[in-house]
């Protein structure tokens, strides 16, 4: 029997065009806001810290209205540009609004001549390696063992986390 499918709207759709059109990434430069927010990214407050304080990277808030509902930090570069982190508030998932915030990065990425956009998640992340590939990423490659700066063992969904799956997003500039 085939799996089940339902059409869901891709950050290309109307529906989430329409809400991406709500949804400005706002650059910012307060730190503390941005790692606050970007902790459900990532526990490590200090190696966050570290990254916003980068001056390669371009850190955003995700605003709806006068309403902050996450934070993005980027690397921007022509070729391939990388999601280093993308959270949405817990109070405002399940929305559309990350898919969303992805429709505006990658409008931000097209109006920049960007050729793509990679995002990495955890081996183990199911759920954001879904979310990523109903936004239209497609799975590129494995950075084998890239977890094994941690100090212990973590699991996510009852597996080890010990790989990066990038995910890469072709920008399309005509659309």
């Amino acid at each position: 029997m085939p799996p089940k499918t339902t059409r869901r709207p891709s950050i290309g759709s109307k529906q989430a065009l329409d809400m991406s059109a709500r949804v400005q990434l706002i650059p910012s430069n307060d730190i503390e806001q941005i790692t606050h927010r970007l902790r459900e990214a990532d526990e490590d407050v200090s190696r966050i810290r570290e990254l916003v304080s980068d001056r390669a990277h371009h850190a955003y808030l995700a605003v709806l209205g006068d309403v902050t509902i996450g934070a993005v930090l980027m690397r921007w570069e022509t070729d391939a540009s990388e999601i280093l982190y993308i959270a949405i508030d817990a109070a405002q998932r399940g929305q559309g609004y990350g898919k969303a915030v992805m429709a505006a990065v990658i409008g931000e990425a097209r109006q920049r001549g960007i050729r793509s956009v990679v995002v990495g998640t955890s081996n183990a992340s199911l759920s954001q390696i879904a979310f990523y590939q109903k936004c239209g990423f497609r799975l590129d490659s494995v950075r084998r063992d890239y977890f094994d700066y941690l100090s212990s063992p973590a699991y996510e969904n009852g597996i080890q986390i010990r790989d990066m799956l990038v995910l890469r997003y072709a920008v399309r500039i005509d659309d």
